[in-house]
């Protein structure tokens, strides 16, 4: 029984467990620890990870409010209270024993230098560079669990952990992947020679390293604060090489993707390296990538994407305080309809080649690239709020939010006419398709707000449904489109259109630092969303998965109280500065 606990022990104790498996030790008087783990990277590494502080790390993640909340939950008190959780406490606590330090303690002490990753074509190979903070704790607590593991494995008749020897340094592990062990250093890699290279560095010190790289050495001047994990690849290096053969093809067969990347594939194909930078803090995570960028770089057909110089904006999201998601980007839709024929392939030029004629003839005639999208401004907004059902009736038993996608007219008075007929036009439609499935007609009607006309339409409930707190699926909706001055507002529901235009008015004419496309997720009103159809989330969840309200209730109790941990998503597309940057963070609360 001893030696299966020090077998599960060896596979179990993650970090410290980990290094136990990948050591070997050095002549003491090599001056290993002066050198950065950058200055003993081979220059022809193309790609490169670092994590300085994996001690902060682990200190910010469980002390997070969220694992707070997780310990506070029934399920974590059953899993913690699992006969094979206790086997683990005990097999850690023995070796803690051993080493003679609490996992915390080796956990910081063995990787508190930082960790290093890099890949390097050459030789195919991959190296990761271990740094503790105490190179005699490092050695001693290598020593004791590589005995641990040899035992263990003499024990059931197998091969101990094998080593050899280079350049007096002792080497564990097979060909596919060893690892030693100079002065604060743990070097592991999965070829031979890569690791020699490394290992050649640290002996006789001045060799060229990725830090000569003139890629590099600018990408890593401009970080930003101090990353959690950072990443660079040379992009310049992969393409040359045809590595990234699908970063030679600048068209798609999907119009979403292009609206949502297009501009990014542009930048890919010609910028020298990529950056992702990922921090993680108490109050948000966040990941960025960053790419120089040339407006140069931008062919005719993707200005659209970026706009003239690469400065399209988008505008400030018009957000009120039952907002669930905002989208508010720069794209020149027109031109990307109109330059079709050299972004996307063959079998989608076609389908809208047929999707043009139709929406000519519903236009009357009008082209729908030059004459309907041209008169929309490429400053564009979707929104999603939620809506408030208090004293409306009939109510639907399934409560949606509502939606609208808002923007300018490069025209006003005479699109502002074309767009009221085309929404009319619609609903008349509507009516049509139906009446011929049996759903309620739409009435139409014009509301004057603040000066600003509103075209709406509702659907007329029947007799027995006009009270009705559980009407159908159809009265989440009434559609309308309003205007405010050169603004448009076409909207799922009436009252969304009055808030759009009560934030036009109010909207803020300074700005900050602005970006190509804006994504905002607010996690309070997308939990009183949920929260509104709790009871259709608990039938659903127990139809689903065979549970018992009381267990599908608990379920999503449990989702939306840690929901309420978040204050949301932003996500931001920007090119400032020389670089096209894509930022995703996410806020936790206090």
């Amino acid at each position: 029984m001893y030696r299966r606990l020090m077998a599960m022990a060896l596979l179990c104790g993650l970090i410290i467990t980990a290094i136990g498996h990948t050591n070997a030790f050095a002549q003491p008087d090599l001056d290993a620890g002066e050198r950065s783990a950058v200055e003993l990277l081979p220059a022809s590494c193309l790609a490169v990870a670092q994590m300085p502080h994996p001690d902060r790390l682990l200190t910010t993640l469980t002390e997070h409010n969220v694992w707070k909340k997780i310990q506070e939950q029934p399920q974590y008190t059953e899993a913690i209270s699992n006969p094979g959780y206790m086997m683990f406490l005990g097999i850690r606590t023995h070796i803690e024993t051993q080493i003679g330090m609490k996992w915390r303690e080796a956990y910081d002490t063995i990787l508190g230098g930082g960790i290093t990753i890099a890949f390097e074509p050459e030789t195919e190979g991959i190296v990761a560079l271990v740094r503790a903070t105490d190179a005699a704790k490092l050695q001693s607590t290598a020593k004791t669990l590589i005995e641990l593991g040899r035992a263990d494995a003499r024990s059931k008749g197998n091969e101990p952990l094998p080593e050899d020897e280079y350049r007096e340094i002792t080497i564990y592990g097979k060909k596919d992947g060893r690892f030693a062990i100079v002065g604060p250093w743990l070097v592991m890699s999965n070829k031979d020679d890569l690791g020699k290279k490394v290992l050649d560095t640290l002996i006789d010190g001045s060799r060229a390293s990725i830090n000569d790289n003139e890629k590099f050495a600018a990408a890593h001047k401009s970080i930003n604060g101090e990353p959690t994990i950072w990443s660079w690849v040379d992009l310049a290096t992969i393409r040359d090489s045809g590595f990234a053969k699908g970063l030679d093809k600048n068209q798609t067969e999907n119009p979403i993707a292009e609206l949502l990347v297009g501009g990014v594939l542009t930048n890919l194909r010609q910028t020298p390296y990529v950056t992702a930078s990922f921090y993680v803090s108490g109050e948000a995570t966040r990941l960025e990538f960053a790419a120089p960028h040339d407006n140069e770089w931008v062919e005719e057909f993707r200005e659209y994407w970026f706009g003239p110089d690469s400065a399209g904006s988008a505008d400030p999201a018009l957000e009120t305080e039952s907002t669930i998601l905002s989208i508010s980007t720069y794209r020149k839709v027109s031109e990307m309809w109109l330059r079709a024929g050299d972004l996307f392939d063959e079998r989608m030029n076609d389908e809208l080649a047929k999707a043009d004629a139709n929406l000519t003839t519903f236009f009357a005639g009008k082209d729908f690239g030059e004459d309907v999208l041209g008169s929309f401004g490429p400053a564009m907004q979707v929104l999603v709020n939620r809506q408030s059902f208090d004293d409306v009736l009939p109510k639907p038993a399934l409560k949606l939010p509502s939606f609208a996608l808002a923007g300018h007219l490069e025209n006003a008075a005479e699109s502002q006419t074309e767009l009221r007929r085309t929404f009319q036009s619609m609903v008349g439609f509507l009516n049509v398709i139906g009446a011929m499935q049996g759903n309620p007609q739409l009435d139409q009607d014009i509301d004057i707000y603040k000066d600003n006309k509103i075209y709406t339409a509702s659907f007329v409930p029947e007799p027995d449904e006009k009270e009705s707190e559980r009407a159908r699926i159809q009265f989440n909706f009434s559609p309308s489109l309003a205007f405010a001055e050169n603004r448009f507002f076409i909207a799922s529901t009436k009252q969304m259109a009055k808030e759009l235009v009560d934030a036009a008015q109010n909207e803020q004419t300074t700005r900050g630092e602005t970006s190509n496309t804006a994504i905002k997720l607010n996690a309070e009103a997308l939990g009183e969303i949920l929260s509104d159809n709790r009871d259709q989330l608990v039938a659903q969840n127990m139809i689903k998965k065979g549970q018992t309200r009381e267990e599908s209730a608990a379920e999503i109790g449990l989702l939306l109280e840690v929901l309420s941990l978040f204050e949301g998503m932003t996500f931001d597309v920007k090119t400032t500065g020389g670089e096209l940057k894509l930022e995703l963070a996410i806020q936790t609360k206090n």
